[in-house]
């Protein structure tokens, strides 16, 4: 099953094409100009010259061998090695998380919430096992890609000495639990039977009842090691696994369709709690659902093999059905649950106590900030003939030189889902005309010169979206080339290559500032993820019809907090529009 959303899609979608190295390494020293100063540049161009005359050649021939004995996206193995190597701790390092707008939820008891979620959860995931669920088009009609749905369902990266593993387990029609976990106590309850029905609403209610009425919960939560860095998680899995029933329970957690959690009754399913923890989380589960006693919910993703997009989607229309009315059938059906039993040893017991210091430190590390911008949105921005995507970089682009007096690197993630598995691209976002729009606002500039200055900011914003779109995007393709150089003997074997991917001017290239993410959804309240870069800031915007959401996470070592950031992007932002409102009447 899952092939109308996978391999039928081949035939009815573009293959990703390969840059020649060429274009890309003009593209590399285009992006390169307002970032760099005269002398960087040349230590650049002298880098990319050397690797363009020696290594270049070879390790564009090796990836166009990858590209070409591939039906499938050549970006795509690449992408999913970048993430399971990475070997930090997942909740702050590549996990993101949303919680949900109160206003979008019913009134209805917590417990009562929850079962409703969990069906139907397992409503849309059988829409994608049994092919229900249709495929995505564009406003033109055209297919989208729909590889990033499957994985968000019955998923776990699993923890791996030096590469982790994605663990999928295939989408059957029965038999799929999910799982619960409760005062640090992990439960498994049955969704769909052995007939392929949803629980009933009455049957997934008591089954949380009685849970929430067991009197001894564990003494330690078994997956406090998912929130260590991932050699240190592997240890910890590894000795764990070695009891059998300890495996038949992992096994069975991986399994599952997904993970909800009831915060503490002092936590709440904030922002923080969703994302970071610290207890009890499987962080490396793909789907997990947080609830509090006071019918806050947030979701947290494991990123690997799924992105924001998807995720928003999916959760769109699970919190959409919230409402819907009762069927016949809810009102009856008995509770299928199982409460995990472990085996542990002394030796087990200390490691999870240790683990859940480590991670309570990790969630620590991280500060949000958030505002609402409700001056304009996407209506207002449209009307003054204005991308709401392109205006908001801009913004951003003034809110760091305000910050720094500089000029740093903004990544925005661009979809690809017009190429077959395509997941997004990286775009640096300062361009040469941002940077002379910003330079000219910030001192004060006001006349219709710097309205020409900011409509070409604004063209030159769009045209390179439309240039990643088309398959041209550098960030993939020079990480594509690195990989081809650490396969095919690594820098010994290629120093050229080395020398520039080694370079400080090409780390001040690939360093985030700003790495950005825009779901535009409105069920979303707030929306956040670690920054990239130990000296970054995560920023999320959602440009709705009538407002702006905006979350800033920062590490508490930066040198801004994110409030600081929050209060200098809105400021931008409000200055930047009241100007082009003035000006254009």
């Amino acid at each position: 099953m899952t092939a109308k959303y996978t391999t039928d899609l081949i035939s009815k979608l573009s293959k990703r094409p390969l840059p020649t190295l060429e274009a890309t390494l003009a593209r590399l020293t285009e992006s390169a100009q307002p970032l760099l100063g005269d002398a960087e540049q040349a230590k650049l161009a002298d880098l990319i010259a050397a690797f363009q005359q020696s290594d270049g050649p070879v390790l564009q021939s090796a990836l166009h061998r990858l590209q070409v004995e591939t039906n499938a996206n050549w970006t795509t193995p690449l992408q999913s090695e970048r993430y399971l190597t990475n070997q930090s701790a997942l909740q702050v390092a590549t996990n993101f998380a949303f919680t949900i707008s109160p206003s979008h939820l019913p009134d209805r008891p917590p417990i009562e919430l929850a079962a409703k979620l969990l069906q139907n959860i397992a409503d849309q995931y059988l829409a994608f096992a049994n092919e229900t669920a249709p495929v995505e088009v564009d406003d033109d009609g055209r297919p989208l890609d729909m590889s990033g749905y499957i994985p968000l369902f019955r998923s776990q990266r699993l923890p791996h000495t030096h590469r982790d593993h994605f663990h999928q387990t295939r989408l059957a029609l029965k038999n799929i639990e999910a799982t619960v976990i409760y005062r640090q106590t992990v439960y498994q309850i049955l969704l769909i039977d052995h007939a392929g029905r949803v629980a009933t609403l009455h049957s997934l209610t008591e089954a949380l009842r009685l849970i929430f009425a067991q009197s001894d919960p564990d003494d330690r939560f078994i997956g406090q090691y998912t929130g260590l860095p991932r050699q240190l998680a592997a240890k910890t899995w590894h000795r764990l696994n070695k009891n059998d029933q300890n495996h038949q329970n992992f096994e069975r957690v991986a399994n599952s369709l997904l993970v909800m959690t009831f915060a503490d009754l002092e936590a709440s399913a904030g922002l923080r709690q969703t994302l970071l923890g610290p207890n009890e989380h499987f962080f490396d589960k793909t789907m997990q659902v947080v609830i509090d006693y006071e019918k806050g919910i947030g979701f947290s993703f494991e990123h690997s093999h799924i992105d924001s997009q998807p995720a928003g989607h999916i959760v769109d229309a699970v919190i959409a059905d919230l409402k819907k009315p009762e069927d016949q059938w809810d009102s009856k059906g008995k509770p299928h649950f199982e409460r995990l039993a472990w085996e542990l040893d002394s030796k087990s017991l200390i490691a999870l106590q240790q683990a859940q210091i480590k991670t309570t430190v990790f969630s620590a590390k991280l500060q949000f900030a958030a505002a609402t911008l409700t001056q304009f949105g996407r209506t207002a921005l449209e009307a003054l003939h204005v991308s709401p995507d392109a205006f908001f970089q801009l913004v951003l682009t003034l809110a760091q030189y305000r910050l720094t007096g500089g000029w740093h690197r903004l990544n925005e993630p661009v979809s690809m889902r017009h190429f077959y598995q395509g997941r997004p691209e990286s775009l640096n976002t300062l361009s040469t005309s941002a940077k002379q729009f910003v330079t000219d606002f910030a001192s004060g500039q006001r006349d219709a010169a710097i309205r020409q200055s900011f409509n070409q900011a604004i063209t030159q914003h769009t045209a390179a979206i439309q240039e990643v779109q088309e398959g041209n995007g550098t960030d993939q393709h020079l990480l594509g080339l690195q990989t081809m150089m650490n396969t095919h003997g690594g820098k010994a074997a290629f120093p050229d290559a080395a020398e520039l991917f080694d370079s400080d001017v090409y780390q001040q290239l690939t360093t985030n500032f700003f790495a950005t993410a825009s779901v535009a959804c409105d069920i979303i309240d707030n929306f956040s993820f670690a920054p990239l870069d130990p000296s970054g800031y995560g920023i999320y915007y959602g440009i709705l019809p009538e407002k702006v959401l905006l979350t800033v996470s920062a590490w508490q070592t930066n040198p801004f907090s994110a409030q600081e950031v929050a209060d200098v992007i809105v400021s931008s932002a409000e200055e930047i529009y009241d100007w082009l409102v003035a000006f254009d009447e």
